[in-house]
Protein backbone atom coordinates (compact mmCIF):
# COMPACT_ATOMS: atom_id res chain seq x y z
CA UNK A 1 0.00 0.00 0.00
CA UNK A 2 1.50 3.39 -0.99
CA UNK A 3 2.52 6.04 1.50
CA UNK A 4 0.16 8.97 2.03
CA UNK A 5 0.97 12.33 3.64
CA UNK A 6 -2.35 12.35 5.51
CA UNK A 7 -4.26 9.73 7.49
CA UNK A 8 -7.83 10.32 8.65
CA UNK A 9 -9.50 8.39 11.48
CA UNK A 10 -13.30 8.28 11.66
CA UNK A 11 -15.60 6.13 13.80
CA UNK A 12 -18.30 5.22 11.28
CA UNK A 13 -18.42 5.11 7.51
CA UNK A 14 -21.77 6.95 7.52
CA UNK A 15 -20.03 10.05 8.92
CA UNK A 16 -18.22 10.42 5.59
CA UNK A 17 -20.96 8.86 3.45
CA UNK A 18 -20.82 11.37 0.56
CA UNK A 19 -17.07 10.81 0.25
CA UNK A 20 -16.87 7.05 0.81
CA UNK A 21 -20.24 5.77 -0.42
CA UNK A 22 -19.02 4.38 -3.75
CA UNK A 23 -15.57 3.31 -2.59
CA UNK A 24 -14.43 -0.20 -1.77
CA UNK A 25 -12.67 -0.74 1.52
CA UNK A 26 -9.68 -2.86 2.35
CA UNK A 27 -10.04 -4.47 5.77
CA UNK A 28 -6.86 -4.61 7.83
CA UNK A 29 -6.95 -5.98 11.38
CA UNK A 30 -10.59 -5.02 11.81
CA UNK A 31 -10.18 -1.53 10.36
CA UNK A 32 -11.70 -0.42 7.04
CA UNK A 33 -9.24 1.56 4.91
CA UNK A 34 -10.33 3.80 2.05
CA UNK A 35 -7.68 5.17 -0.28
CA UNK A 36 -8.00 8.75 -1.53
CA UNK A 37 -5.46 10.37 -3.88
CA UNK A 38 -3.71 12.23 -1.05
CA UNK A 39 -4.96 10.51 2.09
CA UNK A 40 -6.02 7.23 3.66
CA UNK A 41 -9.25 7.10 5.66
CA UNK A 42 -9.47 4.55 8.49
CA UNK A 43 -12.91 3.60 9.84
CA UNK A 44 -12.31 1.97 13.19
CA UNK A 45 -15.47 2.05 15.28
CA UNK A 46 -16.96 4.14 18.07
CA UNK A 47 -14.97 5.05 21.18
CA UNK A 48 -11.39 5.81 22.15
CA UNK A 49 -10.11 2.23 22.16
CA UNK A 50 -11.23 1.64 18.59
CA UNK A 51 -10.03 5.05 17.45
CA UNK A 52 -6.59 4.37 18.86
CA UNK A 53 -6.42 1.01 17.10
CA UNK A 54 -7.51 2.53 13.78
CA UNK A 55 -4.89 5.26 14.12
CA UNK A 56 -2.14 2.74 14.77
CA UNK A 57 -3.19 0.55 11.84
CA UNK A 58 -3.35 3.39 9.31
CA UNK A 59 -0.03 4.85 10.47
CA UNK A 60 1.67 1.51 9.94
CA UNK A 61 0.16 1.19 6.48
CA UNK A 62 0.83 4.63 4.98
CA UNK A 63 3.39 6.41 7.22
CA UNK A 64 1.60 9.82 7.23
CA UNK A 65 2.97 13.14 8.40
CA UNK A 66 -0.45 14.42 9.51
CA UNK A 67 -3.03 12.46 11.54
CA UNK A 68 -6.60 13.77 11.45
CA UNK A 69 -9.59 12.94 13.65
CA UNK A 70 -12.78 13.55 11.67
CA UNK A 71 -16.43 12.93 12.42
CA UNK A 72 -19.61 14.22 13.95
CA UNK A 73 -19.84 15.88 17.34
CA UNK A 74 -22.43 17.23 19.71
CA UNK A 75 -22.54 20.95 20.41
CA UNK A 76 -21.75 22.15 23.91
CA UNK A 77 -21.85 25.83 23.03
CA UNK A 78 -25.37 27.15 22.40
CA UNK A 79 -23.87 29.23 19.59
CA UNK A 80 -23.19 26.14 17.45
CA UNK A 81 -25.93 24.81 15.23
CA UNK A 82 -26.49 21.56 13.35
CA UNK A 83 -24.36 21.50 10.22
CA UNK A 84 -21.68 23.84 11.54
CA UNK A 85 -18.18 22.51 10.89
CA UNK A 86 -15.03 23.51 12.70
CA UNK A 87 -11.38 22.65 13.11
CA UNK A 88 -10.16 22.16 16.65
CA UNK A 89 -7.44 24.25 18.27
CA UNK A 90 -7.38 21.94 21.29
CA UNK A 91 -8.74 18.54 22.33
CA UNK A 92 -9.25 17.68 25.99
CA UNK A 93 -9.62 14.12 27.27
CA UNK A 94 -12.39 14.18 29.87
CA UNK A 95 -11.18 10.90 31.41
CA UNK A 96 -7.65 12.13 32.13
CA UNK A 97 -7.83 15.92 31.88
CA UNK A 98 -4.98 15.89 29.36
CA UNK A 99 -5.12 18.55 26.66
CA UNK A 100 -3.76 18.15 23.15
CA UNK A 101 -2.94 21.11 20.88
CA UNK A 102 -3.55 20.81 17.15
CA UNK A 103 -2.05 22.38 14.06
CA UNK A 104 -4.69 25.13 14.31
CA UNK A 105 -8.40 25.75 14.54
CA UNK A 106 -11.19 27.63 16.26
CA UNK A 107 -12.94 25.20 18.64
CA UNK A 108 -12.12 23.32 21.81
CA UNK A 109 -13.31 19.70 21.69
CA UNK A 110 -13.97 17.50 24.72
CA UNK A 111 -13.67 13.74 24.27
CA UNK A 112 -16.02 11.83 26.58
CA UNK A 113 -16.52 8.06 27.06
CA UNK A 114 -20.26 8.17 26.33
CA UNK A 115 -22.80 10.02 24.21
CA UNK A 116 -23.66 13.10 26.25
CA UNK A 117 -27.21 14.15 27.09
CA UNK A 118 -28.28 17.75 27.65
CA UNK A 119 -27.27 17.81 31.33
CA UNK A 120 -23.87 16.28 30.63
CA UNK A 121 -23.28 18.76 27.82
CA UNK A 122 -23.93 21.62 30.21
CA UNK A 123 -21.47 20.20 32.73
CA UNK A 124 -18.76 19.76 30.07
CA UNK A 125 -19.27 23.31 28.84
CA UNK A 126 -18.88 24.65 32.38
CA UNK A 127 -15.86 22.54 33.33
CA UNK A 128 -13.83 22.63 30.12
CA UNK A 129 -15.13 25.70 28.24
CA UNK A 130 -15.35 23.36 25.24
CA UNK A 131 -17.40 24.04 22.14
CA UNK A 132 -18.24 20.45 21.20
CA UNK A 133 -17.98 16.85 22.40
CA UNK A 134 -17.06 13.58 20.69
CA UNK A 135 -15.90 10.09 21.72
CA UNK A 136 -12.65 9.55 19.77
CA UNK A 137 -10.45 12.59 19.09
CA UNK A 138 -8.35 12.47 22.27
CA UNK A 139 -7.24 8.91 21.52
CA UNK A 140 -6.16 9.89 18.01
CA UNK A 141 -4.35 12.92 19.42
CA UNK A 142 -2.51 10.70 21.91
CA UNK A 143 -1.31 8.40 19.11
CA UNK A 144 -0.14 11.39 17.08
CA UNK A 145 1.80 12.65 20.11
CA UNK A 146 3.41 9.25 20.68
CA UNK A 147 4.43 8.95 17.03
CA UNK A 148 5.66 12.53 16.67
CA UNK A 149 3.05 13.39 14.03
CA UNK A 150 1.15 16.58 13.39
CA UNK A 151 -2.44 16.36 14.57
CA UNK A 152 -5.63 18.01 13.36
CA UNK A 153 -9.30 17.49 14.14
CA UNK A 154 -12.34 18.52 12.13
CA UNK A 155 -15.87 17.94 13.38
CA UNK A 156 -19.40 18.63 12.17
CA UNK A 157 -22.23 19.33 14.60
CA UNK A 158 -24.97 16.70 14.40
CA UNK A 159 -26.93 17.72 17.52
CA UNK A 160 -27.16 21.09 19.22
CA UNK A 161 -26.64 21.71 22.92
CA UNK A 162 -30.34 21.38 23.80
CA UNK A 163 -31.13 18.35 21.63
CA UNK A 164 -32.61 15.44 23.66
CA UNK A 165 -30.69 12.28 22.74
CA UNK A 166 -32.08 8.75 23.02
CA UNK A 167 -29.93 6.27 25.03
CA UNK A 168 -27.62 5.60 22.08
CA UNK A 169 -24.63 4.38 24.10
CA UNK A 170 -26.37 1.13 25.02
CA UNK A 171 -26.52 0.19 21.31
CA UNK A 172 -22.75 0.32 20.72
CA UNK A 173 -21.38 -3.23 20.61
CA UNK A 174 -18.00 -4.49 21.78
CA UNK A 175 -16.45 -3.84 18.35
CA UNK A 176 -17.43 -0.18 18.40
CA UNK A 177 -20.24 -0.72 15.89
CA UNK A 178 -23.69 0.81 16.28
CA UNK A 179 -26.42 -1.81 16.46
CA UNK A 180 -28.88 -0.07 14.15
CA UNK A 181 -31.45 -2.86 14.02
CA UNK A 182 -31.71 -3.14 17.79
CA UNK A 183 -31.93 0.64 18.11
CA UNK A 184 -34.77 0.84 15.58
CA UNK A 185 -36.67 -1.88 17.46
CA UNK A 186 -36.20 0.12 20.66
CA UNK A 187 -37.47 3.32 19.01
CA UNK A 188 -40.47 1.48 17.52
CA UNK A 189 -41.46 0.45 21.04
CA UNK A 190 -40.97 3.97 22.44
CA UNK A 191 -43.10 6.46 20.45
CA UNK A 192 -41.65 9.45 22.29
CA UNK A 193 -38.47 9.00 20.20
CA UNK A 194 -40.13 8.76 16.76
CA UNK A 195 -39.84 12.45 15.91
CA UNK A 196 -36.36 12.56 17.42
CA UNK A 197 -35.19 9.71 15.17
CA UNK A 198 -36.42 11.54 12.08
CA UNK A 199 -34.53 14.63 13.16
CA UNK A 200 -31.37 12.64 13.90
CA UNK A 201 -31.42 11.28 10.35
CA UNK A 202 -31.92 14.74 8.86
CA UNK A 203 -29.25 16.31 11.06
CA UNK A 204 -26.73 13.56 10.34
CA UNK A 205 -27.17 13.89 6.59
CA UNK A 206 -26.50 17.64 6.75
CA UNK A 207 -23.53 17.24 9.10
CA UNK A 208 -22.00 14.50 6.95
CA UNK A 209 -22.24 16.54 3.74
CA UNK A 210 -20.65 19.60 5.35
CA UNK A 211 -17.98 17.52 7.06
CA UNK A 212 -16.92 15.91 3.78
CA UNK A 213 -16.50 19.29 2.12
CA UNK A 214 -14.37 20.63 4.95
CA UNK A 215 -12.30 17.47 5.17
CA UNK A 216 -11.58 17.54 1.45
CA UNK A 217 -10.47 21.16 1.80
CA UNK A 218 -8.23 20.23 4.74
CA UNK A 219 -6.68 17.33 2.80
CA UNK A 220 -6.06 19.48 -0.27
CA UNK A 221 -4.51 22.39 1.60
CA UNK A 222 -2.40 20.11 3.81
CA UNK A 223 -1.18 18.12 0.83
CA UNK A 224 -0.19 21.27 -1.03
CA UNK A 225 1.68 22.53 2.03
CA UNK A 226 3.45 19.19 2.30
CA UNK A 227 4.66 19.52 -1.28
CA UNK A 228 5.93 23.05 -0.63
CA UNK A 229 7.77 21.96 2.50
CA UNK A 230 9.49 19.09 0.67
CA UNK A 231 10.87 21.36 -2.05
Amino acid sequence: MPRKPIAVVVAMRVELAPLLAKMAAQRVDGVELFELPEAMVAVGGIGERHARHAAEVVIERVQPKLLVSAGMAGALSPNLKVGNVGRMREVVDVATGERYPTRGGEWVLATSPGISDVAEKGALLTKYAADAVDMEAAAVAQVAKERGLEFAAVKAISDDSAFPMPPLTRFIDGNGRFETRQFLIYVALHPKWWATLAKIRKNSKLASANLCRELQHLIKSSSQQSVVNSQ
